[in-house]
């Protein structure tokens, strides 16, 4: 089809100043790709500029703590994202003396990069000749080709890539993979796309049709499973009890003692969550519930405040932390509301996707 030319104009008079894009290195391209993964660009600056302030290389981020990376990255939600971030720094700093690589093979084997972001990092780092397949690329090409099967099968994606990689230009192909990402991000949007003003738009086949709203088709999602829990907000008056979770959802992140409510009464399960953790004495009070929908489930938790005397043991995997220090932990933003909630603050106690 031959767009490139017409694309990469169009994007050199477009492109949004984003910060990865200013003084552009392999590490800041690594960074921003895993942080804009289900995230959206104006959410996603504010942690970048923070993040790259405090882990300025690749070798600083594999000398930090988990619980440090985690702190940074505490609101942005998808947490295996940073965990498996600083793995692959530790991975690139004992492998590659530091520095990415730039075959895109040898990219996919670090941990947590998949085959969009090995992609993406060694086309626009790298200059790498290959197709950066993510959900702004996969609706460009379906309407630009008048793909109508389903994008969520693999066999869609792979002809949806290699049909992007046969316009990727032999120079210019970081460019290029970053101009279709910004015209799906802008342009050729999900809803109401701004077909009038797309630079590709004589080259459309969905508009051409008239199909531009209609593609790209995806399979019926199935529906999300609802979970009630529990969670037990314990406080001394001036610190609260937080849980490092392990494995599941959250993994890593700081948060009240939860527990999936099934058929005991949920004051049992608070008191319960409170007695081992340590905690004994103060009844529970129910301050409520909070409503958060995961992007894999919908969660009500249960809120409950139990006021003790003293605060307990602390260890490795549980602290006594005071609601100002929890800036210092991995927090999720659905902790914050459950904290707030038990602690008799109203604020945030609405639904939120994380």
């Amino acid at each position: 089809m031959g767009i490139a030319r017409k694309l990469l104009r169009w994007y050199d008079g477009a492109k949004r100043d984003l910060p990865w894009r200013r003084d552009p290195s392999p590490y800041k391209t690594l960074v921003s790709e895993l942080m804009l993964q289900q995230t959206t660009v104006g959410t996603v600056i504010p942690y970048f500029e923070r993040f790259l302030a405090r882990f300025p290389t690749l070798a600083s981020l594999g000398a930090a703590p988990d619980e440090e990376v985690m702190a940074l990255w505490s609101g942005l939600g998808y947490y295996a994202r940073a965990r498996n971030l600083r793995r692959a720094a530790v991975a690139v700093v004992a492998g590659h003396g530091g520095a990415l690589p730039a075959d895109e093979a040898v990219l996919r084997e670090l941990p947590g990069l998949g085959p969009y972001t090995a992609a993406a990092v060694a086309s626009i780092a790298f200059g790498a000749r290959t197709f950066a397949l993510d959900g702004n690329g996969a609706r460009v090409m379906a309407r630009l080709f008048g793909v109508g099967d389903s994008i969520d099968r693999p066999a869609t994606k792979a002809r949806l890539r290699a049909l992007g990689t046969a316009e990727v230009p032999a120079s210019r192909a970081g460019d290029f993979n970053q101009a279709i990402m910004e015209l799906g991000a802008t342009v050729c949007t999900p809803r109401n796309p701004r077909c009038q003003a797309c630079p590709l738009s004589a080259d459309c086949r969905a508009q051409a049709d008239g199909t531009a709203s209609q593609l790209p088709r995806r399979s019926e999602k199935r529906a999300r499973p609802i979970v009630q829990t529990v969670c037990a907000c314990v406080t001394d008056g001036a610190r609260v009890l937080m849980i490092r979770r392990g494995k599941g959802l959250l993994a890593g992140t700081w948060s009240l003692p939860e527990r999936t409510l099934e058929r005991v009464a949920a004051d049992r399960v608070a008191a319960d969550l409170a007695a081992e953790a340590g905690v004994t004495g103060g009844k529970p009070q129910r301050r409520g519930a909070i409503r958060h929908v995961f992007t894999h489930r919908d969660v009500t938790a249960e809120v409950f405040r139990i006021r003790v005397d003293r605060a307990g043991r602390g260890g490795a995997t549980q602290r006594w932390v005071a609601p100002e220090g929890m800036t210092e932990l991995g927090v999720s933003s659905f902790t914050r509301k459950t904290v707030a909630l038990g602690l008799g603050s109203k604020r945030d106690n609405v639904a939120r996707r994380s």
